[in-house]
């Protein structure tokens, strides 16, 4: 019977959209500007099928249904929308086969229909009923049983071990440790001799078992009480579709249930991908998607991962260059994509990626982007909230996923002052790169933030979880700030003092008054937060409380410039220029990246103009180097520089510190720069801070795919090679890099804002 696991996810239902079961459908979830994710459903056009409604969403399996929450409810939904199974007490996963929805919850599970229609609830049930018989272990005693849908017992007996019902028979182990094969009326049909030990608890095909003696494997017939194979195997996987991988010696190959191999043993290594095909590793390093017979469905001389299963016909490898290429289970090349990471198939046409730091779901067969996580929010009046990513690799858990920090927090544009803008940033980059508390800087730390404009104040507020598993917790407290003047606002700026005799009378009693935490203030009042812990039980989640200020008049001071900033509206002055520079308006298509070139100090204009289309000389380029690194002054001046230019200092010290490697001969410091100087020079930054230029053949491979890759001089290709690796440039529409084109000092504030 197939089955397919879907994990157990939480959210919020409101209306639905129709849906047509014909067409493939996808969960997405979105996080705005309030901090909540929220998950829909796509269709391969992009079209939203089922609303953002959700706080999370899982996969359609095969059945037609998938799972989805709210808060810690769980519900099963139909493609339309509709609900399958009313929200619920949510459980640890929620699993369907092509009959049953089971609901796993920590000592048993509840069983539906497919149209809804609940089963029954059985102690310590995992999988699903086969020949009508369900495989249950006792919590109490960890002893196995056999029930009926009904829930009385299938036929007497209890097992020390035992496997699901395949075929009519099972395998089990008494409380004596006999090793027996029965029948669905728990007669014994086979009793194994003494020292025989099943290395899974699966009858494979007609009646063949895998044994151990504890080193290597053999398979064994039931029915003919005899060895198939002696114990001449390092590994035997279990059988899929009557096909397993044996290791002998170093060599693996695969064999059918009689033990007779399908492939000889000749490959370094194999792995099952689904759908009857493998991935098989060569003694040249080559990697092949093989059936049970050898047959090649694809080969690639050199990947970087993947391989590891097949979803929708499709799998997927990477490369050097950070290229992922995606193949078919019938055969040959699919499609590709650039600078992508983490892939997840989500239909026949439909992968969601990390792509140039970015987390989005394209379509396969025409490269459109489907949807992408938004990295900027209007926050009104001119301020917008641009998305910055942190990640903080501090090991490998248990189970080999990364621990450690990925969090995304704001960093704010569009104030008219520069100086109240930094003001603002560099409190929210210390706030969120500090973490919750100091042993918290040692948890692994997941989330993103929320934003929002109260009045005249800037509010600010974390949306992650702390910590992994049992003992994980919300992390959302708050910063907010007058962004007329950048002050930073605390709660004792809003109240009178002794406020809490009154914030504890109105909150309520449910909880002790110290849980409550994390004091948000809006233009309505003030919330508190209670945050539950992860346990084994429930994810960690939060309660909020509201107390208004009309609740709350006695206690606020009403006189403050806390109380009088989230009261009034802010203003924006009237100028449109971006960072006083005149000739750059709102609408300029680079007035983000200006904006934040020059909050930082990195580009400077003249005369109150920044000068966007006008080229970027080689000088100026050494300027921004020079103040992104924070050089320290050359203790001469370079050869060829006069040393009254306004740029002495700086070039200089970008050639001090060995930045302008091959670019020295001929160097013209007045003269625009080109495409390809400029990547030369931010390579030798990247190297610089423990990158690796590749070598000439790879650096060849990697820029043959653009159109105008012999027009890169033999000296740039290297660094060339390097900046698209790193993710600084990307060529353009129609396939080419244009080394040889000058860049306008818009297009370099850009190209600045990639490096920092």
């Amino acid at each position: 019977m197939l089955k397919k696991t879907i994990c157990a996810i939480v959210v919020a239902f409101s209306a639905l959209i129709f849906a047509s079961a014909a067409s493939p459908i996808f969960p997405v979830e979105r996080t705005d500007i309030d901090g909540v994710t929220r998950a829909g459903y796509l269709d391969e056009t992009g079209r939203t099928v089922l609303p953002f409604v959700y706080t999370q969403a899982g996969e359609f399996a095969e059945c037609g249904l998938a799972a989805v929450e709210d808060g810690a409810k769980t519900a099963v939904i139909n493609r339309e929308g509709y609900l399958v199974v009313p929200y619920t007490d949510s459980p640890v996963s929620v699993d369907f086969s092509d009959e049953m929805i089971a609901y796993r919850y920590r000592d048993h599970s509840v069983y539906y229909t497919l149209e809804g229609e609940q089963v029954g609830s059985y102690a310590g049930a995992g999988g699903f009923f086969e020949d009508g018989i369900l495989l249950c272990q006792s919590p109490a005693s960890g002893l196995y049983s056999y029930v009926k849908e009904d829930g009385s017992p299938a036929f007497a007996g209890e097992f020390r071990d035992a496997g699901a019902f395949s075929g009519g028979r099972a395998l089990v182990q008494t409380t004596d440790g006999i090793y027996l094969a029965i029948d669905t009326a728990g007669s014994t049909l086979y009793t194994l001799e003494s020292g025989i030990t099943p290395s899974y608890m699966t009858i494979f095909g007609e009646d063949t078992i895998v044994l151990s003696n504890g080193t290597n494997q053999a398979l064994y017939s039931l029915s003919q009480s005899a060895f198939l194979t002696d114990f001449l195997y390092k590994t035997i996987s279990e059988f899929n579709d009557g096909v397993a991988m044996a290791r002998q010696v170093n060599r693996w190959g695969l064999m059918d249930t009689s033990g007779s191999w399908l492939t000889e043993p000749t490959y370094y290594y194999l792995s099952y991908m689904g759908e009857g095909l493998y991935a098989a590793r060569s003694e040249d390093g080559s990697v092949s998607a093989v059936d049970a017979y050898g047959n090649i469905s694809y080969r690639t001389p050199s990947y970087v991962g993947g391989f590891n299963e097949l979803r929708y016909g499709l799998s997927w490898h990477g490369t050097a260059t950070g290229r992922l290429i995606f193949f078919r289970a019938s055969g040959g090349y699919f499609a590709s994509l650039e600078n992508a990471e983490n892939p997840t198939l989500l239909s026949e046409n439909v992968v969601r990626v990390t792509q140039d730091g970015k987390l989005r779901y394209i379509n396969l067969s025409n490269g459109n982007v489907l949807f992408e996580q938004p990295t900027s929010f209007d926050l009104g009046s001119g301020i917008t909230a641009n998305t910055v990513h942190y990640e903080k690799f501090m090991g490998y858990q248990e189970d080999g996923t990364a621990h450690g920090w990925d969090v995304d927090f704001p960093e704010i544009s569009g104030l008219p002052d520069a100086d109240v803008q930094k003001q603002i940033n560099d409190a929210i980059r210390n706030f969120f790169l500090k973490g919750p508390s100091v042993t918290a800087e040692y948890d692994a730390l997941e989330g993103g933030y929320g934003a929002s404009l109260e009045g005249s104040v800037l509010v600010v507020w974390a949306s992650c979880i702390s910590g992994k598993g049992a003992g994980a917790s919300v992390w959302n407290n708050s910063l907010a700030f007058d962004v007329n003047t950048g002050e930073q606002y605390q709660m004792s700026d809003l109240f009178v003092s002794g406020y809490m005799d009154t914030v504890r009378s109105l909150l309520p009693d449910t909880h002790e008054v110290y849980m409550y935490s994390f004091p948000r203030m809006s233009t309505e009042g003030v919330t508190w937060y209670y945050n539950e812990y992860e346990s084994e039980l429930q994810s960690a989640y939060t309660e909020s409380y509201l107390l208004t200020f009309d609740q709350l008049a006695d206690v606020i001071d009403e006189s403050s410039d806390c109380y009088i900033a989230l009261q009034t509206p802010y203003q924006r002055p009237a100028s449109n220029a971006v960072a006083g520079f005149a000739d750059v308006s709102r609408s300029h298509w680079a007035a983000s990246f200006i904006e934040m070139v020059a909050g930082k100090g990195l580009m400077q204009g003249a005369d109150g103009k920044f000068r966007p289309d006008e080229t970027i000389t080689a000088a100026e380029v050494c300027a921004t180097i020079a103040r992104v690194r924070e050089l320290p002054e050359a203790e001469t001046v370079m050869e060829g520089i006069d040393p009254a230019a306004w740029y002495a200092g700086e070039v200089s010290a970008t050639e001090a510190a060995g930045l302008l490697e091959g670019l020295t001969d001929g160097f013209q410091p007045e003269a625009a720069i080109t495409r390809a100087d400029t990547m030369q020079i931010f390579a030798n930054l990247l190297v610089e801070q423990g990158s690796t230029l590749p070598d000439a053949a790879a650096a060849d491979a990697a820029l043959l795919s653009y159109a105008d890759a012999a027009d890169i001089p033999a000296a740039r290709r290297q660094a060339i090679a390097l900046c698209l690796e790193s993710g600084l440039i990307e060529g353009y529409a129609d396939g080419t890099i244009k080394p040889q084109n000058t860049i306008t000092r818009s297009e370099y504030a850009k190209l600045l804002t990639s490096l920092i």
